[in-house]
């Protein structure tokens, strides 16, 4: 008898440490969910996590709902799940198509073999881009992180007018992809123990928007206590894009493309409400505006008919307070960001020259028109020398939206910060050009790395290379990523890849890391241009406040 149970035991534990190595099931309190092994790694995935419910009819512009209960052990295997948008391709004549679906909250967790509920380890989330319009949980995975000993997240939240609407109403409150993403956070800090994820030592990141979005979240009282470190690439709470000064006018001037004709707020809701997903989705494509905005954005909304609403002031004026969570943060750009915009410079070259006004940051407000004028001429003169903007002019134009939309906001959060925080600041400079790296309109004359382009070796986002710089400058990145997450310190090890201490940086001692094919430490980015717009921003600065519906018929 004794021999018999033996050899039970002996091929049960067998059987068990299989099972151990091609999936793993966890616990939630909605039900179970199984992940399974990477194919040739040491990471399980679990896609397709719901972390709430997205509401629905009436209600699908309001904030999310619970995770709905199952009985059945989930199978985290979908890999293509979004909400509903639609593709920008630049072909007006293009047939568009809905993507997407209804119940699209949920996430993608990659988690280390290493990890589990008596040994935790360091948690990354990343929140996606898509100018507030598009991106999902889908665009890229985060393996090259989550193999170097972190959990690493990334989520969808509802985009476009399903997202990002705001008409202070008790049907359209604002804010819903916002605070899906509240939502995610939320259900990562409750339940990623469970998969191995210390939800005290948990890292939110962001680039582009995602960026804007995750220092929203940084500087939010509704996020005390759900992380504890930031990462920001290419992108600013403060950016003009950050946040609809307009939301009303927003929502009507796109209602109007689809054939509205009312006269009030009430009307307006009830129009979006019965409106398709199609028709809102491909409304909500905005990537391309003259004044750095992409139309839907969060926006700062009203108590009234809103129990819950996640932003009430100015990012700047929260931020100029004070009274925030003290986080460690790692924060850049790449050296050129503008030539995001450089698709447009045939078209929009001529339409600067002949209204610059019209290309000032969307965050500018003044008194009257002469002063706006005279503001456009002042940067035009900055940026172009007062000629002509011509063929030539590439490298200004590319300086001129690096700059204004993108740089100068980022750099003067960072400055904020850095006067609040006790903890380390980080900041960076991407200027590497690989096979991974995002082609551009100007390859051909002007040699730079555009917006966003430093994720590319952060994330897969599906490309290959097999140039050994390209392969040093992942690995460079995600160690010093990683790092940072683990240890506060991106530059912790020394090794032949990582071969320079990463300085702090301070307003008394502006320290950047430079990032090329080579680290170099410099000091002070960008400060005759930063230095510019700070002029201009102390003077013609527009804080944004809660738009009132009898605003929007001015």
């Amino acid at each position: 008898m004794f021999i018999y149970l033996f050899i039970l035991i002996f091929i049960t534990n067998i059987l068990c440490e299989d099972t151990v190595e091609e999936f793993r099931i966890v616990e939630l309190p909605e039900g179970y969910v199984r992940g399974e092994k990477y194919w040739n790694g040491d990471i399980y995935e679990f896609f397709g996590v719901p972390y709430a419910t997205a509401p629905k009819g009436q209600d699908r512009f309001k904030p999310p709902l619970p995770v709905t209960p199952r009985k059945e052990i989930l199978k985290a295997d979908k890999q293509a799940i979004m909400c509903y948008q639609t593709f920008y391709t630049g072909e007006e004549e293009e047939e568009k198509i809905l993507n997407g679906e209804e119940d699209c909250l949920v996430s993608n967790i990659l988690v280390p073999l290493i990890a589990n509920e008596t040994n935790l380890v360091p948690v990354i989330v990343y929140i996606h881009s898509g100018a507030f319009s598009g991106g999902s949980a889908n665009m890229g995975r985060l393996h090259y992180l989550a193999r170097l000993g972190v959990v690493a997240i990334n989520f969808n939240y509802r985009v476009g007018a399903l997202g990002f609407a705001c008409l202070g109403t008790e049907e359209i409150p604002g804010n819903a992809g916002l605070k899906d993403q509240l939502a995610a956070l939320k259900w990562i800090k409750n339940n990623i123990a469970k998969f191995g994820g210390d939800p005290k030592r948990i890292t939110l990141a962001g680039y582009s928007v995602g960026a804007t979005m995750a220092e929203l979240h940084a500087i939010s009282k509704h996020t005390d206590g759900l992380f504890d470190k930031l990462i920001l690439d290419s992108g600013s709470a403060l950016a003009p894009f950050a946040i609809n000064r307009h939301p009303i006018t927003t929502a009507k001037n796109i209602a109007l493309s689809l054939g509205y004709n009312g006269t009030n707020v009430k009307e307006l809701t009830e129009f979006y409400l019965k409106a398709s997903e199609l028709d809102l989705a491909v409304k909500s494509l905005n990537f391309f505006m003259p004044n750095s905005t992409f139309g839907f954005a969060p926006c700062i909304e009203s108590s009234e008919n809103n129990p819950e609403p996640y932003i009430t002031e100015s990012p700047l004026e929260t931020l100029k307070k004070g009274g925030i969570k003290k986080l460690a943060i790692l924060s850049g750009f790449t050296n050129m960001e503008g030539l995001s915009r450089s698709a447009l410079f045939g078209k929009w070259k001529e339409l600067m020259n002949e209204n610059f006004s019209d290309f000032l940051p969307a965050d500018l407000i003044f008194k009257d028109v002469k002063t706006k004028e005279e503001v456009a001429e002042v940067v035009k003169s900055y940026y172009f020398k007062g000629d002509a903007i011509t063929v030539e002019s590439k490298q200004e134009y590319v300086d001129y939206f690096s700059d204004s939309m993108f740089i100068y906001p980022i750099l003067k959060s960072l400055s904020l910060h850095a006067a609040i925080t006790t903890r380390p600041v980080y900041v960076y400079e991407f200027s590497y050009f690989g096979q991974l790296s995002t082609p551009h309109n100007f390859m051909e004359t002007i040699k730079g790395v555009t917006h966003r382009d430093q994720v590319s070796y952060i994330w897969d986002f599906f490309g290959f290379t097999s140039d050994l710089k390209d392969m040093d400058v992942r690995d460079r990145m995600t160690y010093m990523w990683t790092d940072f997450v683990k240890y506060e310190d991106p530059t912790i090890y020394e090794s032949s890849l990582i071969n320079i201490k990463w300085k702090m940086y301070s307003n008394h001692q502006p320290y950047y890391l430079s990032i090329d094919s080579e680290l170099q430490m410099k000091e002070d980015p960008f400060p005759e241009s930063y230095k510019f717009w700070n002029n201009i921003y102390k003077k013609y600065y527009w804080n944004p406040t809660y738009q009132k519906a009898d605003a929007a018929k001015k």
